[in-house]
């Protein structure tokens, strides 16, 4: 620089891109310290442990997912953006991907299923419902006996097999504890391991259950990591499979809601403590932004 090898132009972009930096972290510690939705998402998303707080943070800065150039953008004109929490939760969801990775998201999919069986779906949703539940199932410290949890899952159609897959599989993803505070290992079948004496709820699984399991974010993420055993519904999410544009991921993801909801209304039997319905109905205000949003730009 002292030597005049950096031209003049050089030090613009370099000024120019230190400001628009500054705007941004300006715009996230606003963001951070006011909007409660982005602080509840954090604390239960990472179960309140500070370091993985702060690498879901640094990944949201360098995140290909995160419009930065918008952020900046209102920031010059308006002179402050609160950051949505839709906008944060995309990140977290999918990290450096544009679509959903199972095995780098700190999310996981609660509608995969492992056999050809549309009860499946909704096997991970109806385990973190019980083990929400209050009532005599549960121990002091919120535990619930596997036996007891077994045989509950059991009394809705799935099998063992398929229940201890689906205990295994949210046990590492850290939606639900074992009693020992153990994880299972992984082999070519897949994860193995003697099921524990009991499990129980962590914030990660109320976070799912909660809150993620209803919203557009979380629903348009699973589409594709979801399997569709309807020929129909397969086909209609197959249109526009490489588009990345806001109306067809709306389309596609009203087309997966309406599925799971259909696959929900066939369920033989269903459990008192949990209406998929009524909780699929508590993401409409998130359908309900996208649509406003394709309404102005259409």
């Amino acid at each position: 620089m002292a030597q005049g090898k950096i031209p003049i132009e050089g030090l613009i972009n370099i000024s120019l891109e230190t400001n628009s930096l500054s705007l941004f972290l300006k715009t996230l510690i606003y963001s951070l310290s006011t909007n409660k939705e982005i602080g509840e998402l954090l604390t239960n998303i990472t179960g309140g442990n500070v370091r993985s707080v702060i690498d879901l943070v640094r990944s949201f800065i360098g995140s290909p997912n995160v419009d930065a150039e918008k952020i900046i953008e209102i920031m010059e004109y308006e002179g402050q953006y609160l950051i949505p929490v839709h906008e944060f939760s995309k990140s977290a969801l999918l990290g450096d991907y544009s679509h959903f990775n199972p095995d780098s998201s700190v999310a996981m999919n609660i509608f995969d299923v492992f056999f050809p069986d549309t009860k499946e779906h909704f096997l991970v949703p109806i385990t973190l419902a019980f083990l929400n539940t209050k009532g005599n199932h549960k121990d002091k410290n919120g535990f619930v006996q596997t036996s007891e949890l077994i045989e509950e899952l059991q009394s809705f159609g799935y099998l063992v097999e398929q229940i201890e897959i689906s205990l295994r599989r949210s046990t590492n993803k850290k939606l639900i504890e074992t009693s020992q505070r153990v994880t299972f290992e992984e082999d070519e079948t897949g994860l193995i391991g003697d099921m524990p004496i009991s499990f129980r709820l962590t914030s990660v699984g109320a976070y799912h259950f909660n809150r993620w399991m209803c919203s557009f974010g979380y629903l348009d993420a699973m589409v594709f990591d979801t399997p569709v055993f309807d020929k129909e519904v397969y086909e209609n999410l197959s249109k526009n499979l490489e588009s990345l544009q806001i109306g067809h991921r709306f389309d596609r993801t009203v087309s997966f809601k309406k599925y799971l909801l259909s696959c929900w209304a066939n369920m033989v039997t269903v459990p008192a403590y949990i209406d998929f319905n009524e909780i699929l109905s508590l993401g409409e205000k998130s359908f309900s932004q996208v649509q406003k949003v394709l309404n102005t730009t259409q």
